[in-house]
């Protein structure tokens, strides 16, 4: 778990999703935006806005709280 803690905010997302078996391509529809973009996040090439990160952080507490499936 520490390891997480020191991972960039970015990297822990990506470490959560493969975690869970989360496809990028499911976290793309929820937040309506292309796979591209999330990718780009995930590997520092790029930044979201704040409503895409919201929407991000919106589905990781969704799938959490069992309202989403895989």
């Amino acid at each position: 778990m520490s390891l997480i803690n020191n991972l960039k905010e970015r990297e822990q997302f990506q470490v959560w999703r493969k975690r869970h078996r989360i496809r990028l391509i499911d976290v793309s529809e929820y937040c309506g935006c292309c796979v591209s973009t999330l990718s780009q996040f995930e590997n520092s090439q790029t930044n979201l806005s704040d409503k895409l990160l919201a929407k991000y952080i919106e589905f990781i507490n969704q799938f959490e709280k069992g309202k989403i499936t895989r």
